[in-house]
């Protein structure tokens, strides 16, 4: 566990020399008894049975982290005499824009695609955060304008509701694999490509992989493109890249797919081979790190990712302490941060529910959104599922909603970045649907099974809508 902490303090000193210096002065506030002010244009709701309300919540996440949600709305219902419910599926944006289509949207949802959120607002279907009420000003200093700024849209106002993001520029790693080889921790990708061939030499397989997320499938290797081009390019052209101010065959986009590939396509590196990546699915793909003994070595997820460790192969009550954290390393001696986010969408105005969803976005309840207990210092408790932990999308929510150090610096790395508004956001999540959710997913997996670096992101190209 001394290696681990080790690893975490240092992620999170890495986290927090990416951000600049910055000032945020909104400030939520928790209640304490009757209602208190979010800060955000609205009030946290006490158990006096005020803001009840009764419509179904829709999102992405399936399994435990569903259960966790429905476990966080149950604590929500008993406290304000709401009946929420919430429904999750994995193919969430398909059956969204059916819901949509058809005429019949889900009163709120959270997306982890803020490019399409304009696309809805565009037709007439969300309302906006004015005429909800909120207070923008505050809202961008607890949430950041730079998330706030994802769901302004060409009318001038907000459809998006910074709820909870999850950070990506990590890798995990089995610690005694590590310890047992006498492996340090990279610290730049050539550092890892170096790593990855001794450990093959060792007979060890470095690396898991899960590319399976069904209609999704794909996406886990769009933030290895993501992160790399971030740090060989800098901030200003991955901009320029999701925004398409730069072909997606650029020059610079096809660099960042063959440095990919010295990983995922190096003899030996990915458990399974990597042309059966995209059949593993990426709620499985910790598992190898838990058998005895491991099956790989490393794997680059989100934060999230942690979550499934309770259903990961032969885990046990503790084990995670065999799996450590780093950042993700250094390209030509640039870093970089980078993450993804669930944002709130609101369909239906109405005041109950409007005022559910300000509630929800608050310190108070953001805390037992957190974790199983809430940290123990959660004022309704926690939401109940045992290893699922949500990171907070607003920059006052106290680190001790959590119960595990990895989620603690996370959390703490996380808030620093709202606070000073220096957190970028997955580029394919920022990129058109018709791009970011479709062909550069299935163009992940195209190059997975042998099309060229140059085919792949010609064809991305070509989709791009004009």
């Amino acid at each position: 566990m001394n290696r681990l902490r080790q690893q975490l303090i240092l992620l999170a000193v890495l986290a927090l020399v990416f951000a600049a210096c910055g000032d945020g002065d909104g400030a939520g506030t928790t209640a304490d008894g009757g209602t208190a002010t979010t800060g955000d244009g609205g009030t946290a709701t006490t158990g006096d049975g005020g803001g009840a309300a009764d419509f179904t919540l829709f999102g992405a996440p399936t399994g435990v982290e569903g259960e966790a949600l429905q476990g966080f709305i149950d604590v929500y219902n008993e406290v304000t005499g709401s009946s929420i419910t919430y429904t999750g599926v994995s193919e969430f944006e398909q059956q969204l824009r059916i819901q949509v289509d058809g005429g019949d949207p889900p009163a709120v949802a959270f997306t982890p695609q803020p490019a399409s959120i304009c696309s809805f607002a565009d037709e007439g279907v969300l309302v906006s955060l004015e005429d909800m009420g909120f207070d923008i000003a505050a809202m961008e200093a607890n949430h950041s304008k730079y998330w706030m700024d994802l769901g302004l849209c060409e009318d001038g106002n907000h459809y998006g509701i910074p709820w909870f993001p999850n950070y990506k520029s990590i890798i995990f790693y089995h610690i005694p694999t590590f310890e047992e080889g006498g492996y340090e921790v990279p610290e730049t990708y050539e550092d890892m490509v170096a790593l990855s061939e001794q450990m093959v030499a060792d007979g060890q397989t470095p690396w898991c992989f899960g590319f399976g997320s069904g209609d999704a499938t794909g996406w886990p290797g769009t933030d290895w493109i993501e992160d790399i081009l971030l740090r060989q390019q800098g901030a200003d052209v991955y901009a320029q890249w999701y925004n398409h101010e730069i072909p997606f065959n650029d020059p610079a986009v096809v660099q960042a797919f063959d440095t990919f590939g010295e990983i995922f396509f190096g003899e030996g590196f990915v458990l399974g081979g990597p042309e059966n990546v995209a059949g593993i699915i990426f709620e499985d793909s910790p598992g190898p790190l838990f058998s005895d003994p491991a099956g790989c070595a490393m794997l680059k997820q989100g934060s999230f990712i942690s979550n499934f460790f309770t259903t990961a192969a032969d885990y046990e009550e503790g084990e995670e302490s065999e799996v450590g954290v780093f950042n993700f390393p250094t390209i030509d001696g640039n870093p970089g941060a980078m993450g993804g986010g669930d944002t709130l969408i609101v369909f239906d105005g109405s005041p109950e529910i409007v005022q559910a969803v300000k509630d929800w976005i608050t310190p108070e309840w953001m805390c037992t959104l957190a974790s199983a207990s809430g940290g123990g210092i959660a004022e309704h408790g926690g939401h109940g599922v045992t290893g699922v932990e949500r990171l907070p999308g607003h920059k006052d929510v106290d680190v001790n909603c959590y119960e595990s150090e990895s989620a603690k610096t996370f959390a703490s790395a996380v808030t620093a970045a709202l606070a000073e508004n220096t957190f970028a956001f997955d580029a394919s999540d920022l990129m058109p649907p018709e791009v970011g959710q479709e062909t550069f997913w299935t163009g992940m997996i195209d190059w997975t099974t042998g099309d060229s670096t140059q085919e792949v992101v010609d064809a991305i190209e070509a989709s791009w809508p004009s």
